[in-house]
């Protein structure tokens, strides 16, 4: 008998030469799929929305007692992961405009991001960072925001508006069905006008205790006047025929109204705000517009009407 131990089976060699040759065939493609594949419209809203913080950060340099780098900080972390290189290079290739000039105009970005991300979380998130930087920054005088609401009530008032849908026609009564009542009472935007007629109850309130010729008396009525007009929108009239209604007759005053009734009014605001960035993410693009408005004013009035209290980096979505 031979004493030479028997040689390996080379069909097991052959197995093995196989397996390797096909985990590199994959690490290699999945590297060239990592670097050539397209971005998605999503992930170029993300990454343009962070990129917008981050210029902010970068350039704009905001008053660092109303907006700390470390709220930015959360802000930009908000929109997840930096781009990888392959990302940016897209991202370049599609072209990524000028810096924002003013933190009213990366405010308008965001909004824009907001009004039309397909993306719920998104939406919000840009929402919410606008809301912030309007709180911190009120935009100029001249970009009015009960303009805009005019331009979008026009708008929305021909066919197929919730407003038109209640004219009569010679077909029928032009009442609202069950069907279209129920797709007017989605919980998120029923939870903001809640809040919203809270605020307009807790001003009403406050009005009553300021003398009308006090620098915050104007205000009161200013603020009145504007939740009365979101109250009105044609997108919300629908909603007040939902089961339970949105609004009511009263509401309970919040804790510190007799001793600061403006400071109170201030923090309805600002929850209203809240209720308001919550609604855009759980709408479709097509239902934000009136959303959007309501949360650049209710933003603007609470900072005003309660300057002490801090800016917050995420309102409605920490």
């Amino acid at each position: 008998m031979s004493s030479r131990p028997p040689a390996p089976p080379a069909r097991a060699w052959r197995v093995l030469a196989v397996a390797l040759a096909l985990v590199l065939v994959l690490v290699l493609a999945a590297g060239l799929w990592a670097r050539w594949r397209p971005l998605s419209d999503d992930d170029a809203a993300r990454l343009g929305a962070r990129a917008t913080v981050a210029s902010v950060r970068a350039d704009l340099h905001p008053d660092p007692s109303v907006l700390p780098d470390v709220v930015l900080a959360d802000q930009e972390a908000a929109f997840g992961p930096a781009a990888t290189p392959s990302q940016a290079r897209h991202l370049e290739a599609r072209g990524t405009g000028a810096p924002p000039s003013s933190l009213a105009d990366a405010a308008a970005r965001l909004e824009d991001v907001a009004r039309t991300s397909p993306n719920g979380e998104l939406a919000a998130t840009a929402a919410s960072v606008a809301a912030s930087w309007w709180a911190a920054e009120p935009p100029p005088a001249g970009a009015d925001p009960t303009a805009r609401r005019t331009e979008e009530s026009e708008a929305g008032s021909g066919a197929g508006s919730p407003a038109a849908s209640k004219v009569p026609t010679e077909e029928g009564d032009g009442g609202d069905t069950d069907d279209d009542a129920a797709s007017s009472c989605e919980p998120a935007q029923l939870a903001a006008v809640t809040a919203l007629d809270r605020a307009r109850f807790t001003t009403e309130a406050a009005a009553a205790r300021i003398p009308a010729d006090a620098a915050q008396g104007g205000t009161m009525d200013a603020v009145t006047d504007t939740l009365d007009a979101t109250l009105r929108e044609p997108a919300v009239t629908p909603m007040l025929s939902c089961d339970p209604a949105p609004v009511a007759g009263g509401h309970v005053l919040p804790a510190g109204f007799a001793e600061d009734p403006a400071r109170a009014v201030g923090g309805t605001l600002r929850e209203a705000s809240a209720a308001l960035v919550s609604a855009v993410g759980a709408s479709s693009p097509e239902d934000r517009d009136w959303l959007l408005t309501a949360l650049l004013e209710t933003a603007v009035a609470a900072q005003r009407l309660d300057p002490e209290h801090p800016v917050p980096a995420l309102p409605g979505r920490d």
